[in-house]
Protein backbone atom coordinates (compact mmCIF):
# COMPACT_ATOMS: atom_id res chain seq x y z
CA UNK A 1 0.00 0.00 0.00
CA UNK A 2 3.01 2.26 0.86
CA UNK A 3 4.42 1.86 -2.73
CA UNK A 4 1.11 2.62 -4.05
CA UNK A 5 0.71 6.02 -2.20
CA UNK A 6 4.01 6.88 -2.91
CA UNK A 7 3.67 6.72 -6.80
CA UNK A 8 0.04 8.58 -6.31
CA UNK A 9 1.79 11.72 -4.69
CA UNK A 10 4.91 11.90 -6.34
CA UNK A 11 2.86 12.01 -9.83
CA UNK A 12 0.97 14.22 -8.29
CA UNK A 13 4.05 16.74 -8.01
CA UNK A 14 4.15 16.82 -11.88
CA UNK A 15 2.08 20.00 -12.35
CA UNK A 16 3.57 21.90 -9.53
CA UNK A 17 6.49 21.06 -10.80
CA UNK A 18 5.84 22.53 -14.39
CA UNK A 19 3.55 25.28 -12.67
CA UNK A 20 7.47 26.29 -10.97
CA UNK A 21 8.36 26.35 -14.87
CA UNK A 22 10.48 23.15 -15.24
CA UNK A 23 10.05 21.11 -17.99
CA UNK A 24 8.21 17.93 -18.35
CA UNK A 25 11.41 15.84 -18.71
CA UNK A 26 12.95 17.36 -15.37
CA UNK A 27 9.79 16.96 -13.71
CA UNK A 28 9.38 13.15 -14.74
CA UNK A 29 12.69 12.55 -13.56
CA UNK A 30 12.12 14.44 -10.16
CA UNK A 31 9.02 12.53 -9.75
CA UNK A 32 10.98 9.27 -10.41
CA UNK A 33 14.08 9.56 -7.90
CA UNK A 34 10.66 10.53 -5.07
CA UNK A 35 9.11 6.83 -6.13
CA UNK A 36 12.58 5.44 -6.11
CA UNK A 37 13.65 7.06 -3.09
CA UNK A 38 10.09 6.27 -0.84
CA UNK A 39 9.26 3.42 -2.38
CA UNK A 40 12.21 1.70 -0.92
CA UNK A 41 14.22 1.18 -4.32
CA UNK A 42 17.04 3.30 -3.35
CA UNK A 43 19.24 5.50 -5.56
CA UNK A 44 21.71 2.68 -6.21
CA UNK A 45 19.08 0.85 -8.06
CA UNK A 46 17.91 3.95 -9.79
CA UNK A 47 21.14 4.46 -11.55
CA UNK A 48 21.24 0.64 -12.32
CA UNK A 49 17.75 0.65 -13.87
CA UNK A 50 18.85 4.03 -15.47
CA UNK A 51 21.82 2.55 -17.11
CA UNK A 52 19.81 -0.30 -18.19
CA UNK A 53 17.49 2.12 -20.29
CA UNK A 54 20.45 2.40 -22.59
CA UNK A 55 21.67 -0.91 -22.44
CA UNK A 56 18.52 -2.46 -23.34
CA UNK A 57 17.98 -2.99 -27.59
CA UNK A 58 14.66 -1.97 -27.29
CA UNK A 59 15.12 1.42 -25.22
CA UNK A 60 18.34 2.23 -27.03
CA UNK A 61 15.96 2.15 -30.43
CA UNK A 62 13.38 4.24 -29.06
CA UNK A 63 15.67 7.12 -27.84
CA UNK A 64 17.33 7.21 -31.14
CA UNK A 65 13.85 7.08 -33.10
CA UNK A 66 12.78 9.96 -31.13
CA UNK A 67 15.91 12.05 -32.33
CA UNK A 68 15.85 10.81 -35.56
CA UNK A 69 11.73 11.98 -35.94
CA UNK A 70 13.13 15.03 -34.84
CA UNK A 71 15.24 15.85 -37.18
CA UNK A 72 13.12 15.14 -40.03
CA UNK A 73 10.29 16.96 -38.77
CA UNK A 74 11.95 20.33 -38.49
CA UNK A 75 14.14 19.82 -41.47
CA UNK A 76 10.77 19.40 -43.37
CA UNK A 77 9.65 23.04 -41.89
CA UNK A 78 12.86 24.33 -42.11
CA UNK A 79 13.43 23.54 -46.02
CA UNK A 80 10.07 24.50 -46.89
CA UNK A 81 8.82 20.62 -47.65
CA UNK A 82 5.95 20.69 -45.26
CA UNK A 83 4.61 24.15 -47.41
CA UNK A 84 5.16 22.94 -50.54
CA UNK A 85 3.28 19.66 -49.41
CA UNK A 86 0.15 21.74 -48.18
CA UNK A 87 0.37 24.14 -51.69
CA UNK A 88 0.27 20.85 -53.66
CA UNK A 89 -3.03 19.79 -51.65
CA UNK A 90 -4.73 23.14 -52.35
CA UNK A 91 -4.02 23.08 -56.20
CA UNK A 92 -5.43 19.40 -56.32
CA UNK A 93 -8.11 19.42 -53.30
CA UNK A 94 -11.36 21.11 -54.49
CA UNK A 95 -12.94 20.72 -50.90
CA UNK A 96 -12.02 23.33 -48.52
CA UNK A 97 -13.27 20.40 -45.65
CA UNK A 98 -11.07 18.32 -47.24
CA UNK A 99 -7.96 19.92 -46.75
CA UNK A 100 -8.29 21.08 -43.73
CA UNK A 101 -8.51 17.37 -42.84
CA UNK A 102 -5.73 16.63 -44.89
CA UNK A 103 -2.88 19.32 -44.28
CA UNK A 104 -3.17 18.68 -39.86
CA UNK A 105 -3.40 14.64 -40.93
CA UNK A 106 -0.39 15.21 -42.94
CA UNK A 107 2.21 17.20 -41.07
CA UNK A 108 1.07 15.21 -37.64
CA UNK A 109 3.29 12.13 -39.54
CA UNK A 110 6.23 14.15 -37.95
CA UNK A 111 6.30 13.82 -34.34
CA UNK A 112 8.14 17.28 -33.86
CA UNK A 113 7.17 18.19 -30.39
CA UNK A 114 3.90 21.06 -30.82
CA UNK A 115 3.64 20.18 -34.33
CA UNK A 116 -0.14 21.37 -34.70
CA UNK A 117 1.06 24.90 -34.67
CA UNK A 118 2.53 23.80 -38.51
CA UNK A 119 -0.61 23.30 -39.64
CA UNK A 120 -2.72 26.37 -37.44
CA UNK A 121 -2.56 28.72 -39.67
CA UNK A 122 -3.93 26.98 -42.32
CA UNK A 123 -6.65 25.64 -40.81
CA UNK A 124 -7.47 29.01 -39.32
CA UNK A 125 -7.62 30.87 -42.98
CA UNK A 126 -9.85 27.77 -44.33
CA UNK A 127 -12.26 27.71 -41.49
CA UNK A 128 -12.53 31.37 -41.52
CA UNK A 129 -13.78 31.33 -45.00
CA UNK A 130 -16.28 28.67 -44.80
CA UNK A 131 -17.08 30.44 -41.62
CA UNK A 132 -16.08 27.80 -39.01
CA UNK A 133 -16.17 29.44 -35.37
CA UNK A 134 -12.63 29.93 -34.22
CA UNK A 135 -13.24 27.13 -31.22
CA UNK A 136 -13.98 24.16 -33.90
CA UNK A 137 -10.91 25.22 -36.16
CA UNK A 138 -8.78 24.74 -33.03
CA UNK A 139 -10.39 21.19 -32.78
CA UNK A 140 -10.26 20.43 -35.66
CA UNK A 141 -6.20 21.58 -36.38
CA UNK A 142 -6.12 19.20 -32.91
CA UNK A 143 -8.42 15.98 -33.52
CA UNK A 144 -6.73 15.62 -37.12
CA UNK A 145 -2.98 16.31 -36.48
CA UNK A 146 -3.21 13.55 -33.95
CA UNK A 147 -4.72 10.90 -35.94
CA UNK A 148 -1.36 9.67 -36.87
CA UNK A 149 -0.66 8.75 -33.20
CA UNK A 150 -2.80 5.87 -33.99
CA UNK A 151 -0.99 4.60 -37.05
CA UNK A 152 2.30 5.90 -37.81
CA UNK A 153 5.11 3.19 -35.95
CA UNK A 154 7.17 5.72 -35.06
CA UNK A 155 5.13 8.10 -32.78
CA UNK A 156 6.18 8.61 -29.50
CA UNK A 157 3.36 5.82 -28.18
CA UNK A 158 4.38 3.13 -30.45
CA UNK A 159 7.36 3.17 -29.70
CA UNK A 160 7.21 3.18 -25.74
CA UNK A 161 4.85 0.23 -26.47
CA UNK A 162 7.45 -1.62 -28.69
CA UNK A 163 10.16 -0.81 -25.40
CA UNK A 164 8.28 -2.00 -22.85
CA UNK A 165 6.63 -4.79 -24.42
CA UNK A 166 8.66 -5.66 -27.52
CA UNK A 167 6.47 -9.16 -28.49
CA UNK A 168 3.83 -6.57 -29.35
CA UNK A 169 3.70 -6.60 -33.37
CA UNK A 170 3.31 -2.67 -33.76
CA UNK A 171 1.50 -3.19 -37.73
CA UNK A 172 -0.72 -5.64 -35.74
CA UNK A 173 -1.68 -2.78 -33.11
CA UNK A 174 -2.35 -0.34 -35.99
CA UNK A 175 -5.03 -2.71 -37.43
CA UNK A 176 -6.30 -2.85 -34.33
CA UNK A 177 -6.66 0.89 -33.96
CA UNK A 178 -8.40 1.11 -37.33
CA UNK A 179 -12.13 0.89 -36.02
CA UNK A 180 -11.48 4.08 -33.66
CA UNK A 181 -9.09 6.42 -35.72
CA UNK A 182 -12.48 5.82 -37.91
CA UNK A 183 -14.65 7.26 -35.31
CA UNK A 184 -12.35 9.80 -34.37
CA UNK A 185 -12.23 11.09 -37.72
CA UNK A 186 -15.96 11.48 -39.15
CA UNK A 187 -16.87 12.64 -35.09
CA UNK A 188 -14.69 15.52 -35.48
CA UNK A 189 -16.09 15.57 -39.42
CA UNK A 190 -19.92 15.31 -38.78
CA UNK A 191 -19.78 17.71 -34.94
CA UNK A 192 -17.74 20.44 -36.05
CA UNK A 193 -17.80 20.42 -39.58
CA UNK A 194 -20.62 19.06 -41.16
CA UNK A 195 -23.30 21.79 -41.08
CA UNK A 196 -21.14 24.73 -42.52
CA UNK A 197 -21.39 25.47 -46.21
CA UNK A 198 -18.67 25.73 -48.51
CA UNK A 199 -19.93 27.87 -51.28
CA UNK A 200 -16.28 29.05 -52.70
CA UNK A 201 -14.86 26.14 -54.35
CA UNK A 202 -11.04 26.35 -54.62
CA UNK A 203 -10.09 26.54 -58.15
CA UNK A 204 -7.97 22.91 -59.07
CA UNK A 205 -5.89 21.56 -61.40
CA UNK A 206 -5.46 17.52 -60.96
CA UNK A 207 -2.43 16.63 -63.47
CA UNK A 208 -0.17 13.48 -63.71
CA UNK A 209 2.82 15.62 -62.89
CA UNK A 210 0.54 17.14 -60.14
CA UNK A 211 -0.03 13.94 -58.50
CA UNK A 212 3.73 12.87 -58.95
CA UNK A 213 4.73 16.21 -57.64
CA UNK A 214 2.81 15.36 -54.51
CA UNK A 215 3.73 11.60 -53.90
CA UNK A 216 7.69 13.11 -54.37
CA UNK A 217 7.25 15.43 -51.58
CA UNK A 218 5.57 13.31 -49.40
CA UNK A 219 8.00 10.63 -49.77
CA UNK A 220 10.33 11.71 -46.61
CA UNK A 221 7.46 10.37 -44.33
CA UNK A 222 6.43 7.56 -45.49
CA UNK A 223 9.41 6.24 -46.80
CA UNK A 224 10.78 5.13 -43.75
CA UNK A 225 7.70 2.81 -43.02
CA UNK A 226 8.25 1.21 -46.16
CA UNK A 227 12.24 0.92 -45.23
CA UNK A 228 11.37 -0.83 -42.44
CA UNK A 229 8.77 -2.90 -43.92
CA UNK A 230 10.92 -4.50 -46.31
CA UNK A 231 13.94 -4.79 -44.81
CA UNK A 232 12.80 -5.19 -40.81
CA UNK A 233 15.92 -2.41 -39.85
CA UNK A 234 15.39 -0.55 -36.91
CA UNK A 235 13.15 2.81 -37.18
CA UNK A 236 16.08 4.78 -36.65
CA UNK A 237 18.13 3.23 -39.41
CA UNK A 238 14.86 3.28 -41.92
CA UNK A 239 14.74 7.06 -41.17
CA UNK A 240 18.22 8.01 -42.69
CA UNK A 241 16.48 7.02 -46.26
CA UNK A 242 13.65 9.59 -45.41
CA UNK A 243 16.65 12.70 -44.69
CA UNK A 244 18.25 11.70 -47.40
CA UNK A 245 15.35 12.17 -49.57
CA UNK A 246 14.50 15.72 -47.67
CA UNK A 247 18.26 16.44 -48.63
CA UNK A 248 17.53 15.76 -51.85
CA UNK A 249 14.43 17.84 -51.92
CA UNK A 250 15.81 20.38 -50.43
CA UNK A 251 18.29 23.85 -51.44
CA UNK A 252 20.86 21.79 -49.31
CA UNK A 253 22.18 24.59 -48.33
CA UNK A 254 23.76 23.87 -44.31
CA UNK A 255 21.47 21.13 -44.54
CA UNK A 256 23.44 18.84 -42.06
CA UNK A 257 24.31 21.82 -40.01
CA UNK A 258 20.97 22.76 -40.06
CA UNK A 259 20.45 18.51 -39.06
CA UNK A 260 22.13 19.05 -36.27
CA UNK A 261 20.56 22.41 -34.89
CA UNK A 262 17.78 20.53 -34.87
CA UNK A 263 18.46 17.80 -32.43
CA UNK A 264 15.36 18.21 -29.72
CA UNK A 265 17.46 17.10 -26.62
CA UNK A 266 14.40 18.53 -24.37
CA UNK A 267 12.33 15.65 -26.21
CA UNK A 268 14.81 13.07 -25.73
CA UNK A 269 15.56 13.47 -22.01
CA UNK A 270 11.30 13.47 -21.70
CA UNK A 271 11.23 10.09 -23.40
CA UNK A 272 14.36 8.59 -21.57
CA UNK A 273 12.99 9.88 -18.00
CA UNK A 274 9.83 8.01 -18.97
CA UNK A 275 11.51 4.63 -20.01
CA UNK A 276 13.19 4.94 -16.76
CA UNK A 277 10.01 5.26 -14.69
CA UNK A 278 8.57 2.88 -16.45
CA UNK A 279 11.66 0.34 -15.34
CA UNK A 280 11.14 1.61 -11.88
CA UNK A 281 7.59 1.04 -11.83
CA UNK A 282 8.15 -2.72 -12.87
CA UNK A 283 10.36 -3.10 -9.56
CA UNK A 284 7.35 -1.65 -6.94
CA UNK A 285 5.99 -5.27 -6.50
CA UNK A 286 4.02 -4.20 -3.70
CA UNK A 287 2.49 -1.64 -5.95
CA UNK A 288 1.91 -3.75 -8.64
CA UNK A 289 0.23 -6.77 -6.84
CA UNK A 290 -2.01 -4.49 -4.92
CA UNK A 291 -3.27 -3.58 -8.80
CA UNK A 292 -3.43 -7.02 -9.82
CA UNK A 293 -4.80 -8.03 -7.05
CA UNK A 294 -7.83 -5.13 -7.47
CA UNK A 295 -8.13 -6.69 -11.31
CA UNK A 296 -8.34 -10.03 -10.82
CA UNK A 297 -10.99 -9.75 -8.26
CA UNK A 298 -13.40 -7.54 -10.14
CA UNK A 299 -16.09 -9.23 -12.34
CA UNK A 300 -16.25 -8.72 -15.71
CA UNK A 301 -14.46 -6.80 -18.51
CA UNK A 302 -16.13 -3.29 -18.20
CA UNK A 303 -14.59 -3.32 -14.37
CA UNK A 304 -11.72 -3.90 -16.00
CA UNK A 305 -11.60 -1.37 -18.59
CA UNK A 306 -13.11 1.16 -16.09
CA UNK A 307 -10.10 1.18 -13.79
CA UNK A 308 -7.66 1.19 -16.71
CA UNK A 309 -9.58 4.63 -18.08
CA UNK A 310 -9.04 6.18 -14.84
CA UNK A 311 -5.99 5.45 -14.26
CA UNK A 312 -5.00 6.19 -17.73
CA UNK A 313 -7.08 9.46 -17.78
CA UNK A 314 -5.70 10.67 -14.34
CA UNK A 315 -1.70 10.49 -15.53
CA UNK A 316 -1.93 11.18 -18.97
CA UNK A 317 -4.24 15.07 -18.17
CA UNK A 318 -1.90 15.13 -15.33
CA UNK A 319 1.26 15.36 -17.14
CA UNK A 320 -0.05 16.43 -20.89
CA UNK A 321 2.26 13.39 -22.42
CA UNK A 322 0.59 9.97 -23.29
CA UNK A 323 3.51 7.73 -22.50
CA UNK A 324 3.36 8.91 -18.83
CA UNK A 325 0.16 6.91 -18.38
CA UNK A 326 1.44 3.65 -20.38
CA UNK A 327 4.71 4.05 -18.36
CA UNK A 328 2.10 2.68 -15.41
CA UNK A 329 -0.51 0.44 -17.15
CA UNK A 330 1.62 -1.45 -19.72
CA UNK A 331 3.32 -3.27 -16.51
CA UNK A 332 0.07 -4.09 -15.29
CA UNK A 333 -1.32 -5.16 -18.85
CA UNK A 334 1.78 -7.11 -19.33
CA UNK A 335 1.04 -9.55 -16.21
CA UNK A 336 -2.63 -10.42 -16.69
CA UNK A 337 -2.09 -13.40 -19.35
CA UNK A 338 -3.96 -12.38 -21.79
CA UNK A 339 -4.14 -14.19 -24.88
CA UNK A 340 -2.26 -12.61 -27.98
CA UNK A 341 -5.80 -11.89 -29.85
CA UNK A 342 -6.65 -10.58 -26.38
CA UNK A 343 -3.86 -8.89 -25.55
CA UNK A 344 -4.07 -6.42 -28.71
CA UNK A 345 -7.28 -5.37 -27.95
CA UNK A 346 -6.88 -4.43 -24.43
CA UNK A 347 -3.19 -2.20 -25.91
CA UNK A 348 -5.70 -0.74 -28.37
CA UNK A 349 -7.90 0.24 -25.46
CA UNK A 350 -4.91 1.31 -22.80
CA UNK A 351 -3.33 3.45 -25.88
CA UNK A 352 -6.74 4.92 -26.13
CA UNK A 353 -7.70 6.15 -23.20
CA UNK A 354 -4.12 6.97 -22.48
CA UNK A 355 -4.31 9.06 -25.17
CA UNK A 356 -7.38 10.90 -24.23
CA UNK A 357 -5.54 11.99 -20.80
CA UNK A 358 -2.70 13.76 -22.42
CA UNK A 359 -4.98 14.88 -25.38
CA UNK A 360 -7.70 16.82 -23.00
CA UNK A 361 -4.96 17.99 -21.03
CA UNK A 362 -4.56 21.73 -20.68
CA UNK A 363 -0.75 20.75 -20.76
CA UNK A 364 -0.68 19.36 -23.82
CA UNK A 365 1.79 21.53 -25.57
CA UNK A 366 -0.04 21.29 -29.08
CA UNK A 367 -3.32 22.82 -27.82
CA UNK A 368 -1.61 25.37 -25.74
CA UNK A 369 -0.38 26.49 -29.29
CA UNK A 370 -3.10 25.96 -31.70
CA UNK A 371 -5.20 28.05 -28.88
CA UNK A 372 -2.77 30.71 -29.01
CA UNK A 373 -2.62 31.25 -32.88
CA UNK A 374 -6.15 31.48 -33.31
CA UNK A 375 -6.68 33.26 -30.19
CA UNK A 376 -9.53 31.08 -28.56
CA UNK A 377 -9.19 30.61 -24.62
CA UNK A 378 -9.47 27.23 -23.43
CA UNK A 379 -12.63 27.63 -21.35
CA UNK A 380 -14.45 28.28 -24.91
CA UNK A 381 -12.29 25.16 -26.97
CA UNK A 382 -14.09 22.85 -23.62
CA UNK A 383 -17.30 23.73 -24.19
CA UNK A 384 -17.45 22.70 -27.44
CA UNK A 385 -15.31 19.21 -26.76
CA UNK A 386 -18.35 18.44 -24.70
CA UNK A 387 -19.94 16.02 -26.92
CA UNK A 388 -17.05 14.47 -28.79
CA UNK A 389 -15.68 13.67 -25.53
CA UNK A 390 -18.25 11.65 -24.33
CA UNK A 391 -18.99 9.93 -27.63
CA UNK A 392 -15.29 9.45 -28.55
CA UNK A 393 -14.73 7.49 -25.03
CA UNK A 394 -17.97 5.57 -25.08
CA UNK A 395 -17.34 4.36 -28.75
CA UNK A 396 -13.69 2.82 -27.38
CA UNK A 397 -15.73 0.90 -24.96
CA UNK A 398 -18.06 -0.27 -28.02
CA UNK A 399 -15.30 -1.26 -30.38
CA UNK A 400 -13.70 -2.67 -26.97
CA UNK A 401 -16.44 -5.09 -26.31
CA UNK A 402 -17.45 -5.63 -30.28
CA UNK A 403 -13.48 -6.59 -30.73
CA UNK A 404 -13.87 -9.21 -28.26
CA UNK A 405 -16.47 -10.54 -28.87
CA UNK A 406 -15.67 -11.15 -32.61
CA UNK A 407 -12.04 -13.04 -30.70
Amino acid sequence: MGQLLVTILSFAMIPILIKKKLKLGSAIFIVTISIALFSGLGLVNLFKTTLGVFLNRYSRDTILTVLMVGVLGSLLKNFGILNRIVKSMVLMIPNKKVVMMLIPSLIGMMSVPGGAVLSAPFINKLGSDIKIRPPRRAIINLVYRHVSMFLFPFTSSFLFIKAAMPEINLYRLILTNLPFVFVMVFLAYFIFMKDEVDNERIKTEITLKEIFNLVILTSPIYASVIINLITGLPFFISMLGSILITYLLSNKKDFFKMGLKSINFNTIFVITSILVLKDIILQLEGMLSIIRGVLLSVEGVFSVLIIFTLVSLFFGFITGYPTTSLALTLPILSMMNFASNELYIYLFFVNAVAFMGYFYSPLHLCQVLTLGEMKVSTGNLYKEYKLYFILQISFAFVITFILLAIV
